[in-house]
């Protein structure tokens, strides 16, 4: 008996070191930017100063504009299906929010104010494209940003769409990132973040993970990995600063609330709770559907906005 005890403490201090070595020996998955930006750039792609940061967006298509604005680890790249079904009648703009994607984030401050730099960010990108009226689409974390720039701009945004969106009881939805909130976890993304972590992410935004794409996991990951957003990442789900739900009520403009009815992330039952506190807005939740409803329900998506935009 001992002698089993034995050989299966071997074996546990074997796997640990194995998992030691895998995550903290592996060669770096660090991209530099050019290179990054070689891979995921397209066509339709600018390139912007914003303070000193250099941002990205995509603008394309013609017609009434409408902004489509990614979540939290995302990028301009989670709205491609959705950017494709409607540029052909409307003027689409996808954001690399600073911070992911192509885009720096400014030099951070002492007690640097996220929250109030989106805001910023946001005014900045609708000035300086000028654009004075348009629909705004935000997913997650870029639907907290959506219905802040509603409230901040109602005078620009006619309608808001709102996919899954961030907004109330935020610190526990937070508190899931519980790879982004500690230093000592953190300490594993020095060299990157893994593919294997990329894909499991990937799979934890969909209801049926057999839809997830690999190439698509492949592009996050690069993304992930672009020399200095891994840092960014951490230091934005460490600071703790998470906007006034009290703000939402300040949403006057007609606004659609879309989503999945399978979400792990943000709970469905969210939906109803922007449903009552923005007083012209209507749900629509679909079945079989997670986190991401612009990349597993694309059609449907697509189908629902345009009867919403042109009512």
């Amino acid at each position: 008996m001992k002698k089993l005890f034995r050989f299966l403490g071997f074996f546990f201090i074997a796997i640990i070191l194995l998992i030691t070595a895998v995550v903290f020996l592996r060669p770096s998955a660090i991209v530099s930017k050019q290179e990054a930006k070689s891979k995921l750039a397209s066509p339709a792609s600018h390139f912007l100063k914003w303070r000193d940061a250099e941002v990205h967006y995509t603008d394309e298509g013609k017609g009434f504009p409408i902004l489509m604005i990614h979540g939290f680890g995302g990028s301009y790249m989670n709205f491609d299906a959705l950017a494709d079904a409607f540029k052909d009648s409307f003027r689409v703009i996808r954001v690399d929010l600073p911070g992911f994607g192509l885009s720096d984030f400014p030099s951070v401050k002492e007690n640097e104010n996220y929250i109030q730099d989106y805001n910023d960010y946001m005014r900045f990108m609708l000035d300086t494209l000028h654009i004075d009226s348009l629909y705004v689409i935000g997913n997650s974390m870029g639907g907290g940003i959506a219905w802040l720039t509603a409230g901040e701009q109602p005078e620009r945004v006619k309608k808001l769409v709102l996919l899954n969106s961030a907004g109330y009881d935020t610190k526990a939805v937070a508190d899931k990132l519980a790879m982004f909130k500690y230093k000592s976890v953190g300490k594993i993304f020095d060299r990157g973040m893994p593919m294997f972590m990329s894909k499991s992410g990937a799979e934890n935004c969909y209801a049926d993970k057999s839809k997830v794409d690999p190439q698509s996991v492949l592009r996050n990951n690069i993304s992930t990995n672009r020399e200095g957003n891994l840092a960014f990442m951490l230091a934005l789900a460490r600071s703790k600063q998470f906007p006034d739900t009290t703000l939402i009520s300040r949403v006057q403009c007609p606004t659609l609330i879309v989503w999945g009815k399978q979400d792990k992330i943000i709970p469905v039952e969210h939906a109803e709770r922007f449903r009552h506190d923005i007083k012209n807005s209507e749900v629509l939740i679909f079945d079989s559907c997670g986190h991401v409803p612009m990349i597993e329900k694309t059609k449907e998506t697509h189908d629902a906005l345009l009867r919403f935009f042109k009512e």
